[in-house]
């Protein structure tokens, strides 16, 4: 249901977005960037007509999820699915916040914990034994609405600073 769905919207709007770009309200750039922050786990869309990012709860029930699927296919020239940034940028982002800190020291035990199997958990583990959580949550919320800002320019979504 929600890869075929999403091909569709995506090959859809960007049509219509064409043709009726003016009719569009602007996403939120923030509750983008807080829906690619969650799109390892959850599926979500973006309602260029509306301006709204649209996730799809985990805990909804398989009828009421169908229904959500039918009502954005009835009107799929609004939907645009948000890509899984998570499953396919963490790893990258993990290593530029280990580039940009400014001791050789920190940057080694970051990029060591990046090496191997169960490089996601080690290197969480050197952020929170490094007292880093703080800068690595700044860094990954920077990191999100740059992508947010890529994501609405390539998909010619207006979009709303934060």
């Amino acid at each position: 249901m929600g890869v075929s769905f999403a091909k569709i919207c995506y090959n859809r709007s960007k049509r219509l977005r064409k043709t009726k770009g003016d009719l569009n309200m602007k996403v939120d750039l923030k509750d983008l960037a807080a829906a690619f922050a969650q799109s390892d786990v959850r599926q979500g869309y973006v309602d260029i007509r509306a301006g709204k990012v649209v996730m799809m709860a985990d805990d909804m029930a398989e009828e009421e999820a169908m229904h959500h699927a039918f009502a954005m296919e009835e009107d799929w020239e609004h939907y645009i699915p948000i890509p899984n940034i998570m499953d396919e940028d963490e790893t990258a982002m993990m290593h530029a916040f280990a580039e940009s800190r400014p001791r050789e020291d920190v940057k080694e035990r970051l990029r060591e914990a990046l090496q191997g199997a169960g490089a996601v958990t080690r290197f969480h583990h050197q952020v929170r034994h490094l007292l880093l959580k703080p800068a690595w949550d700044a860094f990954k919320q920077d990191y999100l609405l740059q992508a947010a800002r890529d994501w609405c320019e390539e998909n010619a979504v207006e979009y709303r600073e934060p």
